[in-house]
């Protein structure tokens, strides 16, 4: 069985990559949550709590140094929207995966409609720009 590999991940966002995983250049992350609440009673037993698991949701986050003009146009015009967009991420096998603008037939991925609730530009003196982005599931992770 093999591995799954950072360095071949891509974050898509409407289809296109936001991110790409490479080494000292990007980070992606996903979290999933089940979001809880106290279900105990006068008659539970002990000070313990007894979580039941109410909801579940979903973030996707990367930061890119990705300075093509193109990619940093369509995520400002992702956040103004303000309206869900098709999130992905996935890995295909091979290394030179990772640099695929578009998704492939990935080994492993998962995708779902979220809102991007966070857009950060970094300019630092000569360096290239970075960006972070941050999205909001808004329906199941599939």
């Amino acid at each position: 069985m093999s591995k799954i590999k950072g360095q071949n991940l891509r974050l898509f966002v409407g289809g296109n990559a936001a991110a790409n995983a490479v080494p000292e250049e990007t980070n992606v992350s996903v979290t999933i949550t089940g979001n809880t609440e106290d279900n105990s009673t006068k008659d539970s037993e002990g000070m313990f709590t007894q979580e039941t698991v109410v909801s579940k949701s979903w973030q996707a986050q990367a930061d890119s140094y990705d300075a093509e003009p193109d990619s940093l146009k369509n995520l400002v015009n992702t956040f103004k929207a303000a309206q869900p967009v098709q999130v992905g991420f996935d890995q295909t096998t091979g290394a030179a995966n990772s640099k695929n603008r578009v998704p492939a037939n990935a080994s492993f991925k998962r995708s779902g409609q979220a809102l991007m609730n966070d857009l950060t530009f970094t300019f630092n003196d000569r360096a290239t720009v970075s960006v972070a982005m941050q999205f909001q599931g808004t329906g199941p992770l599939s």
